[in-house]
């Protein structure tokens, strides 16, 4: 897997505490590192479920920085998740680091230059993130593992990875979709043919939620003007 020049360094200089607290390679690296269709990745994320306290694993991946001769700030840290900026002084690079606490289900990936997320877990926070934040990139994640999960695998992804997990909550995301410009995926690397697809992914998903809705008797809906997937 070929990442860009300073995300190699950051990942060979915390290469170290990597390894002591199980953080795995997440997010759009891991879709690459698992075959997938990727896009640029403008930060590093890194999945742990070790229980060690999140703050602690911060300030220890952020000591390894420092040691290397780079500068390294915690922005924010919780119990659950943790963000920080690194900087090269010199080189005038910077990057931004996320870390979260998973329950991960599956074994890792071993590939180079660090391990990643089993592919059913990097899925599953695919489909969480979408839920949580409904970004461009969310989509092109998902979009991604879409030609590996139907539709209700990937709905029992996501919540495998939330207690308080509501397909009704995911349903608003995806129908938020034409509410993105193109400008949004387009900068995910995605051309119009990709984007289009990906709208039309999310579309197709969106109609089988309110069909299932419909059969249980949860919901009636008149209209299923929703274009078909290529």
């Amino acid at each position: 897997m070929e990442l860009p020049p300073f995300h190699l360094r950051l990942i060979e200089d915390a290469r170290v505490v990597c390894d002591r607290y199980g953080l795995l390679l997440a997010g759009g690296y891991a879709m690459t590192a698992h075959g997938l269709p990727g896009r640029p990745a403008g930060e590093l994320e890194f999945a742990t479920a070790d229980e060690t306290p999140l703050p602690e694993v911060a300030e220890q991946v952020a000591g390894a920085f420092g040691r290397t001769g780079l500068s390294a700030r915690v922005c924010e840290v919780t119990p659950r998740v943790g963000r920080l900026v690194v900087t090269d002084e010199i080189g005038g690079q910077s990057g931004e680091i996320r870390l979260s606490r998973e329950a991960l289900l599956v074994e890792p990936s071993v590939v180079e230059p660090c391990p990643v997320v089993g592919l059913d877990d990097a899925a599953g926070l695919a489909v969480r993130s979408l839920r949580d934040t409904g970004l461009p990139r969310d989509f092109a994640d998902v979009a991604a593992v879409s030609g590996l999960y139907g539709f209700r695998e990937l709905e029992q992804l996501g919540g495998r990875h939330d207690d308080e997990w509501l397909t009704e909550d995911l349903l608003q995301r995806l129908e938020s979709v034409d509410l993105l410009a193109d400008e949004g995926f387009a900068e995910q690397g995605l051309d119009e043919e990709a984007i289009g697809r990906i709208r039309r992914f999310a579309y197709a998903w969106a109609e089988d939620i309110r069909l299932r809705r419909v059969d249980d008797g949860d919901a009636d809906y008149d209209d299923y003007d929703i274009p078909d997937l290529d």
